[in-house]
């Protein structure tokens, strides 16, 4: 069970990243109405400053996703191995 909300979390913030960091990387980001009721959010999010902290975000996760298939490695090589100091 583990194995499957490891992989699901690795390809949502493996996505999510990818998607996140293309669109600000080419000043695509759409924002609904909703933001657009408080025009300086709106505005801060389209900034430069805003598509950098953007960028920041989607570098974060790929980086959480790198880590999620670290782990998910790790956990594999322990059971097939029997390392029994790093079994779960």
């Amino acid at each position: 069970m583990t194995a499957i909300v490891r992989g699901a979390r690795f390809f949502y913030l493996l996505w999510g990243g990818m998607l996140l960091g293309t669109l600000a990387a080419n000043n695509r980001i759409r924002l609904p109405e909703l933001a657009w009721r408080w025009p300086w959010v709106a505005q801060a999010v389209r900034s430069p400053w805003g598509r950098g902290l953007l960028l920041g975000i989607a570098a974060a996760m790929a980086l959480g996703a790198l880590a999620e298939v670290w782990e998910m490695a790790d956990r594999i090589l322990a059971r097939f191995t029997h390392d029994p100091e790093r079994h779960p």
